[in-house]
């Protein structure tokens, strides 16, 4: 018996003509590993609503579903799903509504945040968490019950390249050990694609592609990682990819123009409370005119912080910040911008028609994808003056074609542009320079090329592909 199963599955939103998800017939068995990928907009969280029956979307259904799934649900947004304010409370929660004993309790409770290396933290606050400490989280609050499926949206958009690395093992591991069916939807397929028993690939609604990942197509070779684009042997991960780098030349270095500088950052500490640790401690930065500027490092490391200081919001009790000129600034989460009731009333048709968004004159900005509500919002800073602009993860939920437009837009802006991003391919497409930050400091900056070659583990697939071949090639642009 199929854990899901659909045929002919068409489904659309209330007071919606757009069919949402168009003749789409899939199943997934028990143990079974998928990913689901698709442009922004293409059905993919939609899909995966359905899969969960306690939040399955109203609307107009024709075609069958049969579901079987007990299924823990990961948002994009995990937050969204606690119901406690501590990782204790968290894992009780559902053990309480099976109405457990308190010694049954204690032992699930010890058991699931072993599994899920959570057993040294359990009362911290929720708020207090990193990015893949609160997906961990989540998973182990839904686990404490009885599942045998986990629905992720989107679970690494938000996290560095090591937390990304260790969600992907604890999925694994969940899968391999427990049988538990993964199915996870992802603009990133670098990490996960080999991982995976079978990939489906939406479009419009409509299911292109449904196989083993293995089996490529040329119509989804967008959707694969770098390693399988590059060659023609289509080898899916870096490890398979590094015996054909030899094929590859890289261009010569062309250092940057010096411009004017026009922010800098001197001995700048900062911390959220008087007794809290310092996030940043004698920070030094500088920015040049006309120049985009990225900014890496772990989860937590004051990135997001960093870039509060240069827009004003926060202040620093030490140092000196000079920043000659306006500036704009794009938050992690878009939805803080919005303060309208649609997104004719946010930006004009012409604006909408130029990021993708006319269709959706009408729609509420938070009935949009999270792809869609980074456009909107990168739409309306758009239509604003500004001399330096600010964006905080700004690739995150976007796909591979519109990430492709992101890149030409931010170029040709001629304005300062300081990003602070977990997508090191995006960095290393986009950047004129880098900074690292780690442990409240720049421990190395510089032009793209220079730091992102000198990086073992933040750093883009092109150089963990070509490290033994290449001196310093991070990009494709870098390559003859």
């Amino acid at each position: 018996m199929a854990l899901f199963k659909t045929e002919n599955l068409t489904f659309s939103y209330p007071a919606s003509a757009k069919k949402a998800l168009d003749d789409v017939s899939i199943q997934i068995e028990k143990g079974d590993f998928v990913l689901i990928m698709g442009r922004t907009g293409s059905g993919k969280s939609t899909l995966l609503k359905h899969l969960v029956r306690q939040i399955a979307p109203a609307g107009e259904l024709i075609g069958s579903v049969e579901n079987n799934l007990k299924a823990c649900y990961v948002p994009q947004n995990p937050d969204t799903s606690f119901v406690s304010d501590n990782i204790r409370g968290e894992l009780a929660f559902s053990l309480e509504n099976q109405g457990l004993d308190n010694n049954t309790i204690a032992l699930k409770i010890g058991e699931t945040a072993s599994y899920f290396n959570l057993n040294n933290m359990l009362d911290r606050k929720i708020e207090t968490l990193s990015g893949g400490e609160r997906v961990r989280t989540a998973l182990a609050g839904a686990f404490a019950g009885d599942v045998n499926a986990v629905v992720l949206d989107e679970p690494t958009a938000q996290l560095d390249s090591k937390a990304v690395y260790e969600l992907l093992n604890l999925l694994k591991r969940i899968n391999d050990e427990l049988g538990i069916a993964v199915i996870m939807s992802s603009h990133m397929s670098d990490g996960v694609i080999d991982l995976c028993d079978r990939l489906i690939v939406l479009d419009d609604g409509k299911v292109i592609f449904n196989d083993k990942p293995q089996n490529v197509s040329k119509d989804v070779l967008p959707f694969y990682p770098l390693s399988a684009r590059l060659f023609d042997s289509r080898p899916l991960t870096v490890k398979e990819a590094i015996p054909y780098a030899g094929s590859l030349a890289q261009k010569p270095i062309e250092h940057q123009n010096i411009t004017e500088e026009i922010i800098r950052l001197k001995n700048i500490t900062f911390s959220y409370g008087k007794n809290e640790r310092d996030v940043l401690e004698r920070l030094n930065f500088k920015a040049y005119k006309n120049k985009i500027h990225c900014i890496i490092g772990a989860n937590a490391s004051g990135k997001t912080t960093l870039l509060k200081i240069i827009a004003g919001i926060r202040r620093p009790y030490s140092g000196k910040v000079r920043v000659n000129g306006s500036v704009a600034y794009l938050p992690q989460n878009p939805q803080y911008m919005f303060n309208k009731d649609s997104v004719g009333e946010e930006i004009s048709l012409s604006k909408a028609k130029e990021f993708g968004l006319d269709e959706y004159m009408m729609s509420h900005p938070y009935d949009l994808s999270a792809g869609q509500q980074q456009r909107l919002a990168l739409a309306m800073l758009d239509s604003c003056e500004y001399d330096i602009l600010l964006l905080d993860e700004p690739s995150k939920s976007l796909d591979v074609f519109f990430k492709q437009e992101l890149v030409s837009y931010i170029r040709n802006l001629n304005k300062t542009v300081i990003i602070v991003s977990h997508d090191l391919d995006f960095v290393g497409d986009v950047a004129d320079y880098v900074s690292f930050l780690s442990d409240g400091i720049i421990t190395i900056g510089g032009e793209r090329r220079e730091v992102l070659s000198r990086l073992d583990f933040y750093t883009t697939q092109l150089r963990r592909i070509t490290r033994n071949t290449l001196e310093s090639a991070v990009s494709l642009e870098d390559l003859l």
